[in-house]
C-alpha cells in the first residue's frame, strides 16, 4: 500500500486526544491543536501541525477530528483554513496576534493596553454570537461592521498593518485582486480610519442611500386614563403647530377601544397594541413639525353618570347600546415627536442600530362643556394633570423609525416579528413612488368646523354630524367608511357631540374607500342632528339640516384636495324624505360672495347663516384631478384621429404638475406610445408625440425630483410595456432629430432626447423583442436601421459649432447607458466600431474630459469583456490617453511648482503670462484629465485581471508596448507629494505584474539599438530604486507594499537576464552598477525584514511570496560571478562611490542564514580581483585585471579600506551580529586558508574584520542601552578608538574622537574633552598644506593644516580654561605664540593671546582659585558579566573634584546595579574571573610624580600643587600585614608593608577619566624598612615646609603651627620609644646583624629631625602673635626636652645648608615683646568660636560652590578657628555626611619625638597638646578592622579605603603627625586588609542623609583643604564614629585667644557666622548637634578621663 493524497475536504483536522508518538516518524500533538493533513494510509495520516509547519510526521486517524475546510491553492503553497465565516477566521487570527501584544503592552505600561484589552473582550463576545448561527442577516451585517471597525481602530492605534476588505467586509486576497483594486481599497480604508479619528473612535457613519419613504412603528406598552365609561382613543400623526390649532392629519388614525377597567384583565391584548405609520416622506420628516395626537372620546350619554359601586342596583344598570350612545369628548393625548423623528432618522441613516425609543404622551382631559379644540385646551392647561390614585395619566409607547416602505421592510426583514399582522396606518396622500400595479382609490374627509343658529331653541344646539355615502339611487352604500385602522368598516360615521356649542370644531377624519365604478356615481351626505340631554327627548330628535358633496366634478375630474365650504340646507321634517336624491340638482358648495335665497325645494331650503367646512384629500392612481391629463388619457382611449385636438392635448401635458404626472406615469406612457404606434399621418405628429414622450421620460428620470421613479420606469418597460411596433417610429424620429442637429429649433428636443437616450433605446429594444416574440422576422432590417441611427449619431460628432457642443457631450455621456440593451439585439463588434468612430470623430480639443469619462464607462460595460471588442476599443483608448499624457508631461512638472508656490504673483512669474488665471484654470483642467487618464488605465488593467474576460495576451502586449515608457516617465518626474503619484505607481505595478516573460521579451526587442535599450534600462532601474528608497505607499499598507515588492522582484529577474545578455559587449558599467544597487536596496528595505515581524505575519508572507530576499540575493550572486574580468571595476572603482563593497556588505548582514552563506564568499572573490589586478595603473584609467606578463597588485588595500569603513557605519546603524562575525570568519577564513598566495594577508584581514566587528557590536550594545552610564560609553568609545589607532584608520579614528568629545561635553568633562580634541590636533602640522579628506573636522570648515590646527587649539584652550587646567592651556598657547610671531606674523592675534596667557598665569597664582586635587581610585572588574572591554581588567579612575571613596564607590556601583562589591583586596580566583556574574574591587591609590619639574627652584605652592595630581601614570597603594607573631606590646616590631605600584596606559588626566593598568609591581617592606621610609618622609616634609615659610612670609602660620605642635608633643602613641624598643635595642641588633646600616640610618634620621624642628620653631617665633603666645611657649618647652634627649642618645646633626639662618635662642614667648604692628593687626582675628549661631548655605543651593570653597579657605586664619573649622567642614562634606567624631574607645595617635617616658606628661601639657592637635587624625584611607567591642557603631561605609601607602601624601601626613605609633594602636591593624563589608542600601543611605541633615541651619559645606600641604589637605582625615558623640577633657586647657568680639563673615554671598566657642570654667562646651530629634536628646556620658579626644564638630 502507498500513501495517497488526502481529499480537499479532509485536509484540516483538530486533535481530540494528546498524542506523544510511538516512533521518530510521529509528531506530538496536544488536544486542540490543528493539523494540515497531506496524505493518508490505512489508519494513519501524514501532515504537520499548523503551529510548526517545519516538522512533518504521521499521527493516527482516531486522534483527529476532521473538519470542513477551505483549501487555498492560489499562493505559492497550499493553505487550509476551517470552513468558518471569513469574519470569524479574521477574528481568530487577530486575537492570536493581539494576545502577544497585550502582554507586551502590559509589561511596558503602555497607555494603549486598556484599549486593546477592551476591544479583545468585545470582539470575543461578537465572535461567540456569530458562531451561534442565530443572528439574522441584518444583525450579522451590523456585527461584522462593529468587529471590523474595532480591529481597524486598534491596528491603527498600535501602528499595525492596515487591513483591506471588500464591500462585504471580508479580507481581500491579493492573489485574486488586481493591484489597482488593491490600492483603491487601501486608499478607502485609510480614509475611513482618518474619519474614525475625527469621530474620536466612534463607529463611522456608513450612510447608505436612503429610501424616500419611512415607516414608524409604535408599540403601546401602557395606558393610564381614568374613564367612567367605555371609550375609544383615536391616535394619529399630525403636522403643524398643535399649540396654535394649526395641526393637520398626516396619517390615518389608530383606534384603541378603551373600557373602564382598561386592559388590566387582558394583558395579552395590550401586547398587540402596535401600529405601522407608513409612507412618511423624507421631506415631511425634515421640514414639518410632527405631533402624535390621540383624541379620547367617551361613548355614552350627554352627561357622565356617577355610579355608586356599593349599590347592587348599579351593577344591573342597563347598558347603553351603540346606536343610542353619543360620542362625547373626554380629552386629548399628545406629544411633540419632531426631535424623536430627527434623531431616529439620523441613527438609521448612519447605519447604527436604531433602538426603540421609549416615549410618554400626556393626557389632557376636557370638561363636559369643553371641546377638543387643541388650542383652547392647551391654553387652559399648561401642565400635566396628575391624579391622586392613578398618578400621571397618559400613554406609554416605544417608537422605532425604519427607512423604507412597508413592502421593502417585509422583503428585507422576513424574520421581523414586529412587522407581522400589525395594523397599518396609511399616509393621507399617495406614496412618493408608485410602482406599476399599485392601485389605490381613497378619499379622506375631514370635518373641520361649522356654525349653527339656535333656531327655536333657547340655547345652542348639541350638534352631531352623520356621514353617509349615497349611490345614484339614494341608497346608503354600506361598509365604505373607515374611522381608522384596527376598526372595521362603517355604514355611517357620527361625529363627536359638543355640549351647547354653536361653533363646533371637530377636526375628525374618516376614509371613504369606494370602487372606481361606484365612485363616479356616489356622493356624500351630511346630516346634522341635535342630541338632547334627556334620553327620552333625544330619541325623538330628527335631523334639522343637511349638506352633500359630489365626488366627481362636471369636467370629469375628482374632488380637489382643498377645503370646501358646504351649503347647509334646513330640513322640513314633514316634507323631506331621507332617500330622496332630488337635492343633487341643487348647488352643494358655497361660492365666494354669493348670497343664498331661502327657497324651499322638496323640504330643503338653504341657510344663509349656517355654514359647514370640510377638507378632502383624494389618493387615487386611477382617477385624476387634472383636466389636461384627463383630456390626453381620454383622447388616447377614444382612438380619435383629430390631430388638432391631439396637439392641444400634448401641449396641455406640459401644464400637468410633475407629481400628478408621475402618479399616472404608466397610463401616460401607454397613451403616448399607442398614439405613436397607430399614427399614420404624414405631418409632424410623430415628432410632437416623441417630444411629449421625451418630456415625460425626462421628468421621470430627473434625479433632483423623481429619481425614485426610475425603477418604476424600468419595471414598466419590462412588465407592462406592450407597444410591439413602436421601435420603427422611435428609430425614425430619433434619427430625424440627430440628422437635423444643426437646426437650432430642434436642438432643445435633441438635447433632451440625448439625456433620456437610455430609455429611448430601452423602448426600442423592448419593442423589438416583443415583436420578435410575436412575429420573429425583420432582424436584418432592424439592425440596418439601428446601425444607420448609430452612424448618424457618430457623424454628429464631426460638428465643430459651439451650439452642438452640449448635444455632443450629452450623446457621449449617455450613449454608454444604452450598451447593455443594444448588445442584446445588435452585433457587439459593430457597436464597438461605432463607439470608436464617435470618439475619433470628435475633435481632440472638444470636451476631452467627457471623452475620457465615456471611455471609462465603456471599459466598465460588458462590451469591454469581449476580446474581439477590446481589439477594436483598446487601440483607440490608448492613442487618446497617450496623447493626453504626452501633453500633460509638462503639466505634471508645473503642478509640482504650482503646489509649492502658494501666492498668485509667484505663479504668474513662473508662467510668464499676464492672464495667469486662464492658464491656471486650463492647467487645473489638464490635471483633471490626467487623473482621468490614470483612472482609465487602472480600470483597463483591473478588467483585464479578471478571469471572465477571455484571453488578454494581445491586450497586455499592446498596453506594454504603448504605455509602459510613458508611465515610467511620469512616475519618474512626479514628486512624492503629488496626489496622483500613488495612482500612477499602482498602474505601473499592475501593468508589470500582468506582463509575462513573452511580454517582456517582446517589449525589449522593440528597441532597435543598444543605446535605446540602455537608456530604457537606466530609466527603469532609477524608477524601481526610487520606489524602493522613497516608498509612495504608507508603511502600514503591508499588502500593497508586498505586492509591489513581488512585482519588482519579477522585473529584477528579467533585468538580470537582459543585462547579462546584452549589456556585456560593450560593457555598460552604469547599468550593472544600478542593478546591483537597486537589488540590494530592494532586499534590505524594512518591509522585507521578516525577523522584525510577528510570527503570524511572517508565516503569511512566506506562504504567499516566500522569502524574496533569498531570490534577490541569488540573482545578485549569479550576476556578480558572470561579470568576469569586469569585477575589478566594482571593487576598486574609478568613480568615487561606485564600489560595491559597502552595498554587498549590507546585503550579507541581513539576518538570514542561507543568504549569508550564499553571499559572503563574494568578498573573497573581491579580494582576489584586487589582488590580481594590474599594478601601477594610472589614476584616471579604469581599473583592470593583470594580463599576460603584467605585474599584479599583490594586495587588496582598497577592499580593506572600504570594508572597514562600511562595516563601521553599518554595525553602528544596527546591522550585523555575532553570528555574522562567526560566519564571515569561518567562510572567508577557510577560503583564505586554502589559497596559497593570499593566505597570510587574507587571514590578517579576516582577523582585523573580526576584531573590529567584535568591538563595534560592543559599542552598539553599550550605546543603545539607556541604562549604561556615560563613563561606560566613553570607555567603550576609547576601546574602539584604540583599535582604529592600531590599524591606522585616521578617518574612522577621528570620527570617534568627536563622538568621545561630545560625550565629555555632555558630562561637563571639559578637561577630558580638551585632551580628546587634542588627538586630532596632534595629527596636523603647522604648514599650509591641503587637508586630506580623512583629517577634516566636522566642527570647522578648513582646507589647510595650520588653519584647522589653529581652530582646534582655540577650542581646546577654551576647554582647558573651563576645566581649570591652565598649565595645559599655556603649553598650547606657546605653540600658537610661535606660530603667530614667527610664521604668519599676526600681531593682533598674538596680542590677544598674550593677554589670555597672562590671565591664565594669574589664575594659577591666585590663592582664591582653589583647584580641587582629585583623588585616584583603583577599580577591578572581574567576571564575564561585564562588557568585553572591561572583563577581568583593572583601571585607575580619576575622581571628581571633591569626590571621596564612598561616593566614588556608589557611583561605580550605580553603573552596574547587578555587580557584587568584593570585600577584600586579595586577587580573585579563576572561578570568579570566568563566572557569568559581575564582581568589582575598589580601593584608593596615590599618585607618584614622575619627576620633580622644579628640582632646584623654590616654587609656590599654587604651582607645585598642579604637578602633584596631574600628568601622572604611576600609582601606588599599600597593604599592611604582620610577619610572624604579633608583639602585643609593640606592633611596629612585626608590621610589614606590601607596596603595589600601578602603571596605566596613558597619563591622567587624558581622553578618559580612567585608563587601564598595563603593568603592576609589588614590593614588600620589612618593619625596619617601613620605619626608615616613614622617618625619611617625615623629615623631607618638615624640611620642605620650613623652606617654604622661610621663603614666603605671607603664608598663613597655622599649618606650620599644627605641624610643629604635632611633632614636639606626641604624648599619645609613645613616640620614638616604640622604634627604640623595636629596632635600637641590643636584642634586635644581635638578631639582625645585617640591618646594622639600616639601624644606623634610623638613628641618623632621628637626630636629623632636631635641627629641622629648631629651624621651624625659630621661624614660628618671629611670626607668633599674642593670641597664640601660650601655644608657642608650650612648643618651645616641649622641644627643649626632646632636643636634649635625642642629642644625648643619637648625637648632634648640623642644620641643612639651605636652612642656615640666624637662629635666635628659643625662649618662652612671654619674655618676647609682642608689640609689633603685625602682631597687633593679627591679634583681633583670633576670636573664640561659639557655635550657637551658625549659618552656612549648602553648595547645592548655590552654583558658585567653588567660590564658596575658595573664600571659605581664605577665611580660616586663627589656629583655633582653622583647626576647629577643618574638622567641622570635613564632617559637613556631602561625601562624608555619615562621618562623625572618633569613637570613645578609639585613641588618637600623636607623635612623640623625644619626650621623656614617651607617653608621660603633665595634665596641663596634655590639655595643651589636645587643644593643639586637632589635626591629628587617623586617615580613613587606612581604616582597619577592629574587634566589635572596640568600635562604637561605625556607620555603614561602601568601602574601606586601602591607603597604607608609604609614599602617598595622605600616608606621609599621617606619619608626619604620628610617626611613632605606640602600643595603643595595636587594635587598629590586622594581618589582612579587608574592604567594605557590604554595599549600603539606598534606603539606608538616604535615611542617613536625612538624619544628618541639620534642622536649624543647612550645613552641607564641602570639605576643603586648609593648607597647600598634601598632608594637611587630606579630606579623608576623620575616622568614622557616631555622629552625635563629643569628647570632653576635664583638665584645664592651655591659654587660648581672648574673645574680642563676635565675628560675621560674608563669603561670596554665603553667610558663615561664628560667635565663638564659649569657655566657661576652663572647659569647652559640646558642639551643637545637627540631627536634632523631636524629643530632647539624652545627656551624653562623661568621657574617660584618660581618653584623648579631638575637638569635634558634627558632620
Amino acid at each position: 500500500m502507498n500513501w495517497t493524497p488526502a481529499r480537499d475536504k479532509d485536509k484540516y483536522g483538530v486533535a481530540i486526544y494528546n498524542f506523544s508518538g510511538i516512533s521518530d516518524a510521529c509528531i506530538k500533538l496536544n488536544v486542540g491543536e490543528t493539523v494540515h493533513i497531506l496524505e493518508e494510509l490505512g489508519d494513519w495520516y501524514f501532515g504537520y501541525a499548523l503551529h510548526n509547519k517545519s516538522l512533518r510526521g504521521v499521527f493516527p486517524k482516531s486522534f483527529i477530528q476532521v473538519k470542513d475546510c477551505i483549501v487555498d491553492k492560489t499562493g505559492l503553497v497550499e493553505v487550509v483554513t476551517p470552513r468558518l465565516p471569513p469574519i470569524v477566521q479574521e477574528v481568530t487570527a487577530v486575537l492570536r496576534e493581539w494576545g502577544v501584544l497585550l502582554r507586551k503592552l502590559y509589561v511596558e505600561r503602555d497607555k494603549n493596553f486598556t484599549l486593546l484589552r477592551d476591544t479583545m473582550k468585545e470582539i470575543i463576545a461578537h465572535r461567540s454570537k456569530i458562531l451561534s448561527g442565530q443572528l439574522p442577516g441584518d444583525e450579522l451585517k451590523q456585527l461584522k461592521h462593529r468587529i471590523t471597525h474595532g480591529i481597524d481602530r486598534v491596528n491603527e492605534r498600535l501602528g499595525l498593518d492596515l487591513v483591506v476588505r471588500d464591500d462585504h467586509g471580508n479580507i481581500l486576497n491579493p492573489d485574486i485582486t488586481s493591484a489597482v483594486k488593491l490600492f483603491r481599497h487601501h486608499d478607502e480604508a485609510a480614509a475611513r480610519l482618518i474619519k474614525q479619528e475625527e469621530l474620536d473612535g466612534r463607529i463611522p457613519t456608513v450612510r447608505k442611500k436612503p429610501h424616500l419613504s419611512w415607516t414608524a412603528l409604535l408599540s403601546f406598552t401602557n395606558i393610564i386614563i381614568k374613564v367612567p365609561e367605555s371609550s375609544e382613543i383615536s391616535i394619529g400623526l399630525y403636522v403643524g403647530d398643535a399649540r396654535e390649532g394649526r395641526e393637520k392629519p398626516l396619517s390615518e388614525a389608530f383606534i384603541i377601544p378603551w373600557a373602564e377597567e382598561g386592559y388590566n384583565g387582558h394583558p395579552d391584548l395590550l401586547l398587540n397594541l402596535k401600529c405601522l405609520f407608513t409612507d412618511l416622506s423624507t421631506i415631511t420628516l425634515d421640514e414639518s413639525q410632527l405631533w402624535l395626537i390621540g383624541y379620547v372620546v367617551r361613548q355614552g350619554s350627554m352627561a357622565t353618570k356617577e355610579v355608586d359601586p356599593k349599590r347592587t342596583s348599579a351593577l344591573l344598570t342597563k347598558k347603553v347600546t351603540s346606536t343610542d350612545c353619543m360620542r362625547r369628548p373626554f380629552g386629548i393625548v399628545m406629544l411633540e415627536m419632531t426631535s424623536y423623528f430627527q434623531k431616529m432618522k439620523m441613527l438609521a441613516l448612519d447605519g447604527n442600530d436604531a433602538k426603540e425609543k421609549d416615549c410618554f404622551a400626556t393626557f389632557y382631559p376636557c370638561g363636559e362643556k369643553e371641546t377638543l379644540d387643541m388650542k383652547k385646551l392647551l391654553s387652559s392647561r399648561n401642565e400635566s394633570i396628575k391624579d391622586n390614585k392613578t398618578g400621571l395619566q397618559g400613554i406609554w409607547f416605544s417608537f422605532e423609525l425604519i427607512n423604507g416602505d412597508l413592502k421593502q421592510l417585509r422583503e428585507d426583514n422576513p424574520h421581523y416579528v414586529s412587522l407581522r399582522d400589525v395594523p397599518v396606518a396609511l399616509r393621507l396622500g399617495l406614496s412618493d413612488v408608485i410602482m406599476p400595479g399599485d392601485v389605490r382609490n381613497d378619499l379622506y374627509i375631514t370635518l373641520i368646523s361649522g356654525e349653527f343658529t339656535r333656531g327655536a331653541k333657547t340655547s345652542d344646539r348639541n350638534v352631531e354630524v352623520t356621514i353617509r355615502i349615497i349611490n345614484e339611487k339614494g341608497k346608503v352604500i354600506p361598509g365604505v367608511i373607515h374611522q381608522g385602522c384596527r376598526k372595521g368598516a362603517l355604514d355611517e360615521y357620527r361625529s363627536v357631540t359638543y355640549h351647547h356649542e354653536n361653533k363646533p370644531k371637530w377636526m375628525e377624519t374618516v376614509k371613504i374607500a369606494l370602487p372606481i365604478e361606484e365612485f363616479k356615481k356616489a356622493h356624500i351626505k351630511f346630516t346634522f342632528k341635535h342630541r338632547s340631554t334627556n334620553d327620552v327627548k333625544d330619541k325623538s330628535e330628527k335631523p334639522f339640516s343637511m349638506s352633500f358633496v359630489k365626488l366627481m366634478q362636471e369636467n370629469g375630474t375628482t374632488l380637489s384636495n382643498i377645503e370646501h365650504e358646504l351649503i347647509i340646507y334646513k330640513i322640513d321634517p314633514k316634507k323631506w324624505q331621507d332617500d330622496d336624491i332630488s337635492y343633487l340638482k341643487l348647488p352643494w358648495k358655497r361660492k365666494n360672495g354669493e348670497e343664498l335665497v331661502k327657497v324651499w325645494t322638496n323640504g330643503l331650503a338653504p341657510s344663509s347663516k349656517d355654514n359647514f367646512t370640510i377638507s378632502t384629500t383624494f389618493c387615487s392612481t386611477k382617477l385624476t384631478q387634472n383636466a389636461e391629463l384627463l383630456g390626453l388619457l381620454e383622447w388616447g382611449w377614444s382612438g380619435s384621429k383629430d390631430t388638432e385636438i391631439l396637439q392641444q392635448r400634448l401641449e396641455g401635458l406640459r401644464h400637468v404638475p410633475s407629481e400628478e404626472l408621475m402618479v399616472f406615469l404608466q397610463d401616460t406612457l401607454d397613451v403616448l406610445l399607442e398614439i405613436l404606434m397607430i399614427n399614420s399621418t404624414s405631418d409632424d405628429s410623430d415628432n410632437r408625440v416623441f417630444e411629449a414622450l421625451v418630456y415625460v421620460i425626462t421628468i421621470a428620470t430627473d434625479k433632483n425630483k423623481h429619481e425614485a421613479f426610475q425603477p418604476v420606469l424600468d419595471s414598466y418597460i419590462q412588465q407592462n410595456f406592450h407597444a410591439t411596433l413602436v421601435y420603427n417610429k422611435l428609430i425614425h424620429v430619433l434619427k430625424f432629430y440627430v440628422e437635423q442637429g444643426m437646426d437650432m429649433d430642434r436642438q432643445e428636443t435633441l438635447k433632451k432626447s440625448m439625456k433620456c437616450l437610455q430609455y429611448v433605446f430601452k423602448f426600442i429594444i423592448r419593442s423589438r423583442q416583443l415583436f420578435v416574440e410575436l412575429h420573429g422576422r425583420g432582424q436584418e432590417q432592424f439592425e440596418e436601421s439601428l446601425q444607420q441611427l448609430l452612424e448618424a449619431m457618430a457623424h454628429m460628432m464631426v460638428h465643430t459649432n459651439d451650439s452642438t457642443l452640449t448635444v455632443q457631450a450629452h450623446c457621449l455621456k449617455y450613449i454608454t447607458t444604452t450598451i447593455p440593451d443594444i448588445m442584446s439585439n445588435f452585433d457587439p463588434v459593430s457597436m464597438s466600431a461605432i463607439l470608436v468612430k464617435m470618439i475619433d470623430n470628435l475633435d481632440h480639443k472638444r470636451i476631452p474630459k467627457q471623452k475620457l469619462m465615456t471611455m471609462n464607462d465603456i471599459i466598465h460595460s460588458e462590451l469591454f469583456k469581449i476580446p474581439d471588442c477590446r481589439a477594436v476599443l483598446l487601440p483607440c483608448f490608448i492613442s487618446h490617453i497617450k496623447r493626453l499624457l504626452a501633453a500633460n508631461e509638462e503639466v505634471t512638472d508645473f503642478e509640482v511648482v504650482m503646489r509649492k508656490e502658494k501666492k498668485k504673483t509667484k505663479l504668474e512669474k513662473l508662467l510668464g503670462t499676464e492672464h495667469s488665471n486662464t492658464h491656471v484654470a486650463e492647467d487645473r483642467s489638464m490635471t483633471e484629465e490626467l487623473e482621468l487618464c490614470v483612472k482609465i488605465l487602472g480600470d483597463i488593467l483591473d478588467v483585464l485581471f479578471c478571469a471572465d474576460v477571455g484571453s488578454t495576451f494581445d491586450d497586455m502586449t499592446l498596453l506594454s508596448s504603448k504605455m509602459l515608457e510613458n508611465i515610467l516617465t511620469i512616475v519618474y518626474k512626479m514628486t512624492r507629494d503629488d496626489p496622483l503619484i500613488c495612482k500612477f505607481v499602482s498602474v505601473l505595478v499592475s501593468l508589470l505584474r500582468q506582463m509575462n516573460e513573452k511580454h517582456f521579451f517582446s517589449f525589449l526587442n522593440r528597441f532597435s539599438t543598444q543605446d535605446l535599450l540602455y537608456q530604457f534600462l537606466v530609466e527603469l532601474q532609477m524608477v524601481l530604486q526610487d520606489l524602493i528608497v522613497q516608498p509612495v505607499f504608507p508603511a502600514d499598507w503591508a499588502e500593497m507594499i508586498l505586492l509591489q515588492n513581488s512585482v519588482i522582484l519579477k522585473v529584477l529577474h528579467q533585468l538580470s537576464r537582459v543585462i547579462s545578455d546584452k549589456m556585456r559587449e560593450p560593457f555598460r558599467e552604469l547599468v550593472w552598477y544600478n542593478f546591483f544597487h537597486c537589488a540590494i536596496k530592494f532586499l534590505t528595505q524594512p518591509s522585507l525584514q521578516l525577523e522584525k515581524f510577528t510570527q503570524s505575519k511572517r508565516i503569511k508572507i512566506l506562504s504567499r511570496y516566500r522569502d524574496m530576499r533569498r531570490e534577490t540575493a541569488a540573482e545578485i550572486r549569479s550576476l556578480w560571478f558572470s561579470l568576469g574580468q569586469h569585477k575589478i571595476r566594482f571593487v576598486a572603482a574609478s568613480v568615487p562611490g561606485q564600489s560595491m563593497v559597502g552595498p554587498f556588505l549590507e546585503m550579507t548582514m541581513i539576518p538570514e542564514v542561507e543568504l549569508r552563506k550564499a553571499t559572503i564568499p563574494i568578498f573573497f572573490d573581491m579580494m582576489q580581483c584586487e589582488f590580481y589586478s594590474q599594478r601601477d595603473q594610472g589614476k584616471n584609467l579604469v581599473p583592470d585585471m593583470a594580463r599576460n606578463n603584467q605585474k599584479i597588485k599583490g594586495k587588496f588595500n582598497v577592499f580593506e579600506s572600504e570594508i572597514l569603513e562600511k562595516l563601521d557605519h553599518l554595525v553602528e546603524g544596527g546591522h550585523g551580529d555575532d553570528h555574522y562575525r562567526e560566519v564571515f570568519q569561518t567562510l572567508v577564513g577557510a577560503l583564505c586558508e586554502d589559497h596559497a598566495t593570499m593566505r597570510e594577508p587574507g587571514l590578517r584581514l579576516v582577523n582585523t574584520v573580526s576584531r573590529l566587528m567584535d568591538r563595534l557590536l560592543q559599542y552598539r550594545t553599550i550605546m543603545s542601552t539607556p541604562d549604561n552610564s556615560p563613563d561606560t560609553r566613553m570607555s567603550c568609545t576609547v576601546n574602539l578608538l584604540d583599535f582604529y589607532s592600531e590599524i591606522n584608520r585616521k578617518e574612522l579614528y577621528l570620527r570617534y574622537v568627536y563622538k568621545l568629545q561630545d560625550l565629555h561635553l555632555g558630562c561637563d568633562n571639559y578637561t577630558e574633552a580638551g585632551y580628546t580634541l587634542l588627538q586630532h590636533a596632534n595629527l596636523l602640522r603647522w604648514s599650509s598644506e591641503d587637508l586630506q579628506p580623512a583629517l577634516k573636522s566636522p566642527l570647522v570648515r578648513c582646507v589647510k593644516h595650520d588653519e584647522l590646527k589653529e581652530k582646534l587649539y582655540e577650542r581646546i584652550i577654551s576647554y582647558f580654561d573651563k576645566g581649570q587646567m591652565w598649565e595645559d592651556a599655556l603649553q598650547l598657547c606657546k605653540e600658537l605664540v610661535k606660530h603667530y610671531e614667527e610664521v604668519i606674523l599676526n600681531y593682533t592675534k598674538l596680542s590677544d593671546l598674550l593677554k589670555r596667557m597672562a590671565q591664565f598665569y594669574e589664575n594659577i597664582m591666585n590663592p582664591q582659585n582653589l583647584r580641587p586635587e582629585p583623588e585616584y581610585f583603583r577599580v577591578a572588574y572581574y567576571g564575564r558579566g561585564f562588557p568585553a572591554f572591561l572583563q577581568n581588567k583593572v583601571f585607575v579612575y580619576r575622581g571628581n573634584g571633591y569626590e571621596r571613596l564612598g561616593d566614588f564607590t556608589s557611583r561605580i556601583l550605580d553603573q552596574f546595579p547587578n555587580a557584587e562589591l568584593m570585600k577584600k583586596l586579595t586577587p580573585p580566583s579563576d572561578e570568579v574571573k570566568e563566572s557569568p556574574q559581575q564582581f568589582i574591587q575598589i580601593s584608593k591609590v596615590d599618585c607618584v610624580m614622575h619627576e620633580n619639574p622644579f628640582p632646584s627652584v623654590n616654587v609656590s605652592e599654587q604651582i607645585e600643587r598642579y604637578y602633584r595630581a596631574n600628568r601622572v601614570k604611576v600609582f601606588t597603594y599599600s597593604r599592611p600585614f604582620h610577619r610572624g607573631q604579633k608583639d602585643p606590646t609593640n606592633e611596629f616590631a612585626t608590621l610589614c608593608i606590601e607596596k603595589t605600584t600601578l602603571y596605566t596606559s596613558y597619563s591622567l588626566p587624558g581622553i578618559l577619566r580612567c585608563f587601564p593598568v598595563v603593568k603592576t609591581k609589588s614590593k614588600e617592606l620589612s618593619p625596619l624598612e617601613n620605619a626608615l621610609e616613614t622617618m625619611t618622609n617625615v623629615n623631607e616634609e618638615v624640611h620642605e615646609l620650613v623652606k617654604r615659610y622661610a621663603r614666603d612670609s605671607s603664608l598663613p602660620l597655622d599649618p606650620l603651627t599644627r605641624k610643629l605642635s604635632g611633632m614636639v608633643d606626641p604624648a599619645v602613641m609613645g613616640g620614638i620609644a616604640n622604634y627604640e624598643k623595636a629596632f635600637l635595642g641590643d636584642d634586635y641588633i644581635l638578631s639582625h646583624p645585617g640591618d646594622a646600616d639600616k639601624v644606623a640610618n634610623l638613628r641618623l634620621l632621628m637626630a636629623s629631625q632636631v635641627p629641622l624642628l629648631e629651624a621651624g620653631l625659630s621661624i614660628h617665633s618671629m611670626r607668633v602673635t599674642e593670641p597664640i603666645s601660650g601655644l608657642h611657649d608650650h612648643m618651645v618647652a616641649s622641644f627643649t626636652k626632646m632636643k636634649a634627649q635625642v642629642q644625648e642618645k643619637y648625637g648632634v646633626q648640623p642644620m641643612p645648608d639651605d636652612l642656615r639662618i640666624d637662629i635666635r635662642p628659643l625662649k618662652l614667648h612671654s619674655q618676647i615683646s609682642v608689640s609689633s604692628d603685625s602682631s597687633q593687626r593679627a591679634s583681633h582675628q583670633y576670636d573664640s568660636l561659639e557655635m550657637d549661631n551658625v549659618e552656612l548655605r549648602s553648595p547645592r543651593d548655590d552654583p558658585k560652590s567653588d567660590n564658596l570653597r575658595n573664600s571659605f579657605s581664605r577665611s580660616l586664619q586663627a589656629i583655633t578657628e582653622r583647626s576647629s573649622e577643618f574638622m567641622f567642614i570635613n564632617r559637613l562634606s556631602p561625601a562624608k555626611s555619615k562621618g562623625g567624631t572618633l569613637p570613645r574607645n578609639h585613641k588618637s595617635s600623636l607623635p612623640d619625638l623625644g619626650l621623656p617616658g614617651g607617653s608621660k606628661s603633665s595634665k596641663k601639657e596634655k590639655s595643651i597638646s589636645k587643644l593643639l592637635r586637632r589635626e591629628s587624625f587617623t586617615s580613613s584611607t587606612q581604616w582597619f578592622d577592629r574587634p566589635d567591642s572596640q568600635v562604637l557603631a561605625p556607620p555603614p561605609q561602601p568601602i574601606i579605603e586601602l591607603s597604607e601607602q608609604v609614599n602617598s601624601p595622605i600616608r606621609t601626613f599621617f606619619l608626619q603627625v604620628n610617626p611613632f605609633m605606640g602600643p595603643s594602636s595595636n587594635q587598629k591593624f590586622k594581618s589582612r586588609l579587608d574592604l567594605a563589608t557590604e554595599r549600603p542600601l539606598r534606603s539606608d543611605v538616604e535615611r542617613e542623609k536625612r538624619i544628618s541633615r541639620p534642622r536649624s541651619c543647612n550645613l552641607n559645606t564641602p570639605s576643603v583643604s586648609t593648607t597647600p600641604s598634601p598632608s594637611l589637605g587630606s579630606r579623608e582625615s576623620l575616622s568614622t564614629g557616631t555622629p552625635t558623640e563629643s569628647l570632653h577633657e576635664e583638665e584645664a586647657p592651655p591659654p587660648l585667644p581672648v574673645k574680642m568680639r563676635e565675628r560675621e563673615s560674608d563669603i561670596d554671598g554665603n553667610i558663615l557666622r561664628y560667635s565663638g566657642l564659649s569657655l566657661k570654667g576652663g572647659k569647652m562646651l559640646p558642639p551643637v548637634p545637627t540631627d536634632i530629634s523631636p524629643e530632647p536628646p539624652e545627656k551624653p556620658p562623661r568621657p574617660d578621663r584618660n581618653h584623648n579626644h579631638e575637638d569635634s564638630f558634627l558632620p
